[in-house]
C-alpha cells in the first residue's frame, strides 16, 4: 500500500511548516533498512498517519526541541535571508518526514530552501517521541 496523498494533505491542513504531499521529490514516506519495499500493511500506514498528526499538532516544540543556535553558524546558510537563529528557527520547514517501519522512529529533514539551499538539518526521534539526534548537513 502506498501512502494517500490526499490523507496527508488532510492532516497537514495547510500547517506552514510542512510541505505539500504534491512536493517533489515525495516528502512523505516510510522505509525499511532491512528490506525494500513500498509494500506496508493498513497498521503500518496507519501508525505514519498518527505519527505525522504529531507532528503537526507539535510542530513548534518538535523545532524548538531539535533547534541549536550554532546551526545558525553553518557555513551553507545565507544571513542575507535570515538575520538571527530566531528568525531561522521560526523559518524551518519539514522538508520530509519518514518512519523506519522496524523500531517505529521519526526521521525528519529541516530546511528552508530561502536560506538553506542544498542543505538541511537531518533530526531522528524514537518511537515515543523521545529526541534521539540532529545535525546539520
Amino acid at each position: 500500500m502506498k501512502l494517500n496523498k490526499e490523507t496527508i494533505n488532510a492532516i497537514i491542513r495547510n500547517n506552514s511548516r510542512f510541505l505539500s504531499a504534491y512536493s517533489e521529490p515525495e516528502p512523505y514516506f516510510i522505509y525499511n533498512i532491512k528490506k525494500y519495499t513500498e509494500d506496508f500493511d493498513a497498521e503500518v500506514i496507519n501508525l505514519y498517519y498518527k505519527k505525522l498528526r504529531y507532528a503537526v499538532d507539535n510542530s513548534e516544540r518538535l523545532v524548538n526541541e531539535m533547534f541549536r543556535d550554532e546551526f545558525y553558524d553553518f557555513y551553507g546558510i545565507d544571513r542575507n535571508v535570515v538575520s538571527s537563529p530566531e528568525q531561522m528557527r521560526s523559518e524551518l520547514i519539514f522538508d520530509s518526514f519518514a518512519m523506519d517501519v522496524n523500531d517505529k522512529s521519526v526521521g525528519v529533514y529541516f530546511s528552508n530552501e530561502r536560506f538553506m539551499f542544498g542543505h538541511f538539518i537531518d533530526v531522528c526521534w524514537d518511537a515515543d517521541w523521545n529526541f534521539l539526534w540532529c545535525w546539520i548537513d
